[in-house]
């Protein structure tokens, strides 16, 4: 018997905070997903970034874990960078929102997450970011 996918979930899991403090490197983290209930190819997540400080860049990343506390960056095919998702002015930014696609590769490990990457500065409170999930979920009851 196949899986069937129910309605699809929208901006499920959702977390939202800042990068106050937050040095060169830090990253913060949506929820993590257990891969298992959700369709293959349908997973991506909705992410909103308001980068203020000046030089600051936030980037996005998927990464995944077969334990939920170990996680590895999860890299496309060619190994490309991630591209930067906003750098700040110093001014009024605007708040930059995406739909980031989970590479295929994510389904075969147990948890996926997506991250936000704090580069080159320190922080603030106008520094924010929300991260939540889009995709089918699978009804384990039609198996």
């Amino acid at each position: 018997m196949s899986a069937r996918a129910d309605a699809p979930k929208y901006n499920f899991g959702a977390v939202s905070g800042n990068f106050n403090g937050s040095t060169d490197g830090t990253v913060k983290a949506g929820t993590q997903l257990d891969t298992g209930r959700v369709l293959p190819g349908s997973l991506s997540a909705i992410v909103s970034v308001d980068c203020e400080t000046n030089t600051m860049t936030m980037t996005a990343k998927w990464q995944v874990s077969k334990d939920g506390t170990t996680w590895v960056d999860m890299a496309l095919a060619n190994n490309a960078a991630n591209v930067t998702l906003a750098t700040g002015t110093g001014s009024a930014d605007a708040t930059v929102t995406k739909a980031i696609v989970a590479p295929d590769a994510v389904f075969g490990w147990e948890y996926a997450r997506l991250v936000i990457v704090n580069g080159v500065a320190t922080g603030a409170t106008t520094d924010t970011y929300s991260i939540g999930y889009c995709y089918r979920d699978l009804d384990s009851a039609t198996f």
